[in-house]
């Protein structure tokens, strides 16, 4: 039997339950402490054990009386008269993981928590609503936020006083006197700070009733020019710090580009990923990205691999390779799909969440990047003969910018062989198989499975690698078999078991996700199931305010709000997008006016600062001017155009029943088909009726190749989609090249 915590008194029946909780889990599982008795068991196991979030079981053995979050757990806090500590973070987080060791897994600390708080731990990627409100009150209260979040709460959930790591010398001294101050005189200014932050922070959410608004259509040349009084010219990226990959800016100016020709953007967005690919951030070895850099030429990264991260650098390389046939971005991608899916996907074909930033050195020592970072010794070892020309170009002969050795990164204005390359990276990463691996965090997150799947399947069309699509089906219907019940979404498969009401984000990021499967050809089954999802978010989400709230459940405050785009998009631009979309698949007008209604609750913040909101920006343009993509479908949903081969091929697939017309060349109603910018051979008569040019053209149920020489920068399709009872209003769409 576990020893009970410090300063606590435990019932016998909860240390009953929590014994054989822990024995259940067999003798594979490994407690993550060192207190350990003779015997070399863990001393201690608190209520965290009966939780399946890996990150909540890291510190199922502290010595802290951990509680999960839970409307008990604030009751109990209210009936002790008892502060909570609340503290917020991830599986896969460095400083998280620093100050379960120095604080969290110390008996004083533990002491002074259990005697004086009711201790909360929470998972940030279980609850990012909760999430969202208390990194708000960080952001608030100390201008800046981050991971791990400690917040001490009032027993209704206020917070008061927040912060995010702490050594343990300066923790100790703030439990203490946060303790003296809830117990003595100053109780009255505890309550009155709290009241003024829950205040602050509720000026934040939407008024209800508030009139919709409309965007400026200047504004997006506004944040254009706002990200370039941002860029990094001499590095890319849009910090002179620390570098995050800023995967929605890059996918705004790509937007950009392709719609009004902005030179600035282009090469912004190119700048960005030519670094990003070349740099340390990019696991030249495995394949992957790391999370962000510690400095601005992307050199240093902060070693843990997010999926999300995989997903939409993954998006932002096939859309950049297709914008500017850069092999070395398609092969970035390709590497990172391959990362994905041979170490982050579980058997059923389901995308694991992340893999941690520490692994352990070879003297057995947790620190962070030791799987990754190599000495120049170890490096020539592995590569052999290759070794002098390896060593210089993957910078591993230059001086190490991290202690326990040198990270592999290309410069990026020089050319690299990567046939020769790749040989001597495959060796690299056969020689880094024989280390300890980085923890992995096996839970597989709906929203974040989206991501990928939406990737996969648009890697897929623009590589012509259908086996991609495949994958990202496979791990389609794991997700709908375990976390769909034909009514709701659940956020979490973790330990065999489906966990937690899903969020918006992952009803519109799996939704996303759904879409491309269907566009990239793996049946109208997908399309339909998105339709479902959001029909589902649209019900579950709804507010007053004409907006879509992040949960079902209130917050400590009420409904809780996507407060900008951030390391991934709000659930609300994502939701924006997926009716933006579902409305140009589809002839049902509940979908535009779904959208409209969401982007013109969404306007007036956005109007405001439109830089915290790209991925909103990109979702209003695709309802108000259709989508912008080399694969897009067309107004009405029945076409879906494709332009291949930088501009010398564009195929049309048309819809069942349907077919392009151009009826008497004299009725100026009925348009036809009609290229400009580019020399068009359109196929035999087998396929179309004699010509095209002023004469009738009727395609039937057809995947049309027409063979095009380009004249201009910007190919412009204009069509006109039938059926035997109905044609539909003409369109015009405009390809940009180059």
């Amino acid at each position: 039997m576990a020893e009970t915590p410090p300063s606590i008194e435990r019932d016998p029946a909860l240390a009953t339950r929590l014994d054989e909780a822990w024995a259940a889990r067999g003798e594979a599982y490994s407690p993550r402490t060192h207190l350990l008795d003779g015997q070399g068991r863990a001393r201690f196991v608190n209520r965290l054990i009966l939780e399946a979030s890996p990150y909540l079981l890291q510190h199922a053995h502290n010595p802290v009386d951990w509680h999960a979050w839970s409307d008990e757990t604030l009751a109990e806090a209210a009936e002790r008269d008892l502060p909570i500590f609340l503290s917020v973070g991830y599986a896969t987080c460095h400083w998280c993981h620093v100050m379960e060791e120095e604080s969290f897994d110390n008996l004083e600390v533990a002491a002074m928590l259990n005697r004086y708080f009711v201790p909360v731990k929470l998972d940030r990627e279980e609850r990012p609503d909760l999430d969202q409100i208390f990194i708000t009150a960080t952001q608030l209260q100390q201008g800046h936020a981050g991971w791990p979040n400690s917040v001490f709460l009032m027993p209704d959930g206020r917070p008061f006083h927040t912060g995010t790591y702490f050594p343990r010398a300066q923790f100790i001294a703030l439990l203490r006197a946060v303790a003296e101050a809830w117990q003595g005189e100053r109780r009255a200014q505890v309550e009155s700070v709290a009241g003024q932050l829950a205040e602050a922070i509720n000026r934040q959410q939407p008024a209800a009733g508030a009139a919709p608004a409309e965007l400026s259509p200047s504004i997006f040349n506004v944040v254009t020019g706002q990200l370039a009084g941002m860029f990094n010219e001499d590095e890319g990226g849009f910090s002179r710090s620390q570098q995050f990959p800023q995967e929605g800016f890059i996918l705004f100016l790509m937007d950009q580009w392709r719609r009004t020709g902005d030179a600035v953007a282009r090469e912004m967005a190119v700048r960005s990923l030519d670094a990003i690919v070349a740099g340390g951030i990019h696991d030249h070895a495995g394949g992957g990205f790391h999370r962000y850099t510690v400095d601005q030429n992307w050199r240093t990264p902060h070693f843990e691999k997010m999926l999300y991260n995989q997903a939409q650098i993954g998006r932002a390389l096939v859309e950049g390779w297709e914008m500017t046939g850069r092999l070395a971005w398609r092969r970035a991608a390709e590497r990172c799909f391959d990362y994905v899916l041979r170490d982050m996907t579980d058997p059923e074909g389901a995308f694991y969440a992340a893999e941690d930033a520490d692994s352990l050195d070879a003297q057995g020592r947790r620190e962070e990047g030791a799987f990754y970072v190599w000495r120049s010794e170890e490096a020539a070892a592995a590569l052999g003969a290759d070794a002098d020309w390896a060593l210089s170009a993957l910078g591993l002969d230059q001086r190490p910018t991290v202690e326990a050795g040198a990270v592999a990164h290309l410069d990026p204005d020089e050319s690299v062989d990567f046939e020769r390359l790749d040989a001597v990276l495959e060796h690299l990463r056969v020689a880094r198989e024989g280390r300890a691996r980085p923890v992995r965090d096996e839970k597989v997150i709906a929203g974040w499975n989206g991501l990928m799947i939406r990737a996969l399947a648009e890697a897929a069309e623009a590589f012509g690698r259908p086996e991609l699509a495949d994958h990202a089906a496979r791990a389609a219907e794991a997700l709908w078999r375990r976390l769909w019940d034909g009514r709701r979404l659940k956020r979490l498969w973790a330990e065999d078991r489906a966990i937690g009401a899903a969020a918006l984000e992952d009803y519109a990021w799996l939704g996303l996700g759904f879409l491309a499967l269907s566009d990239a050809g793996s049946g109208q089954v997908w399309l339909d199931r998105a339709a479902s999802l959001a029909e589902a978010a649209a019900d579950a989400f709804s507010d007053p305010s004409g907006r879509l709230r992040m949960a079902e459940a209130d917050g400590p405050f009420g409904p809780i709000f996507d407060s900008s785009d951030g390391a991934t998009p709000a659930g609300e631009s994502s939701a924006a997008e997926l009716f933006a979309r579902l409305s140009l698949r589809s002839q049902q007008p509940a979908w535009v006016a779904r959208a409209g209604r969401l982007i013109g609750a969404l306007a007036g913040t956005v109007q405001q600062v439109p830089l915290l909101r790209p991925d909103a920006l990109v979702a209003a343009r695709v309802l108000a001017e259709g989508e912008s993509e080399l694969r897009r479908t067309l107004p009405g949903g029945v076409i879906r155009a494709r332009m291949r081969e930088a501009g010398r091929r564009l195929e049309l697939e048309i819809a069942p029943g349907w077919h392009l017309t151009a009826a008497d060349p004299g009725d100026a109603e009925m348009v036809g088909a009609a290229i400009t910018g580019a020399a068009a051979k359109w196929p035999p008569s087998h396929a179309l009726e004699a010509g095209f040019s002023g004469r009738p053209v009727q395609v039937h149920d057809a995947c049309v190749e027409v063979a095009l020489a380009p004249e201009d920068a910007v190919v412009t399709l204009r069509l006109q989609a039938c059926s035997n009872r109905v044609c539909l209003a003409p369109v015009e769409t405009a390809f940009r090249l180059h």
